[in-house]
């Protein structure tokens, strides 16, 4: 099993357990840092591993958007951001 496919499991059964319903693809970005010299870097990937590019960017952008609503609600509403 593949670290994608790996996560793609693991992340399903956490989203099962809180009763969020089915991963059908997922989509992840995540910062490494290099042990030995503390320089920063991404890994990204997304399950199925064939997605075209265009759908893997597609579903970036919505959560991105998704994110920058809830901020903007916070600022309408006079509240800080988590």
């Amino acid at each position: 099993m593949s670290f994608v496919e790996g996560a793609h499991k693991a992340f399903a059964s956490v989203m099962r357990a809180h009763s969020f319903g089915m991963v059908s693809r997922l989509v992840f970005v995540v910062e490494l840092v290099d042990e030995a010299t503390g320089e920063l870097g991404l890994l990204r990937g997304s399950c199925p591993g064939d997605m075209p590019v265009w759908s893997e960017l597609g579903l970036h952008r919505y959560a991105v958007a998704d994110i920058e609503a809830l901020g903007t609600a916070s600022r309408v509403a006079g509240r800080e951001e988590d």
